[in-house]
């Protein structure tokens, strides 16, 4: 590979690459990213801080872990931006990728193809009550089914599930979940 064509590379390599899935009017577009670049980095960093009150220092996404869950195709990374800035995300992944968890065994579609396991769903504080956390959400479940998946798994403190379809159900519940303190259910509800 001449210098040229090392320099183009890798010039693509710190822009993200995505597919707007909807957007609207006002500023709001909603990406399923193929790569994110690194100069995003860092937004995706600073949003998941919020995971960090009910999940642990560990919940928070770095350099590896945004490497790890933003690989489409193996996950299912989504961003939303409000007039080109992040201010959200949710990354799902095939339940199989998750098989050598013991809460994994719990879950009788495990093996079976038809099951996204949610693994981060985060949107700024200051922007939950503007909608775009719902919007975000109700492309990823309309993508996922369109893709052919008939369940969304996850683990959320106990109760919130109740807040999903009525057909959502816990699957198990979890104390001191990751040694949190609290806690978690993992849930299933059909898409």
């Amino acid at each position: 590979m001449d210098q040229q064509t090392r320099d183009l590379f890798e010039v693509t390599l710190s822009e993200t690459q995505s597919r707007v899935l909807a957007s609207t009017p006002d500023g709001i577009s909603i990406e399923l990213v193929e790569h994110l670049g690194e100069s995003e980095f860092g937004s995706i960093v600073k949003i998941s801080e919020t995971l960090v009150d009910n999940f642990g220092h560990n919940a928070r996404f770095n350099r590896n872990s945004i490497k790890k869950y933003f690989n489409y195709p193996k996950t299912f990374p989504f961003i939303i931006r409000y007039k080109g800035e992040i201010e959200g995300f949710i990354v799902g992944a095939q339940i199989e990728n998750f098989a050598k968890e013991p809460w994994a065994q719990f879950d009788e579609n495990l093996g079976k193809g038809n099951t996204i396991y949610t693994y981060a769903y985060v949107v700024k504080k200051d922007r939950r009550n503007l909608g775009i956390a719902k919007m975000l959400k109700r492309v990823y479940q309309n993508t996922l089914r369109r893709k052919g998946y008939q369940f969304m798994t996850g683990h959320v403190m106990e109760g919130v599930s109740l807040n999903f379809t009525k057909k959502s159900q816990v699957v198990r519940k979890f104390d001191n979940w990751n040694n949190t303190g609290y806690t978690f259910e993992y849930y299933r509800c059909p898409l």
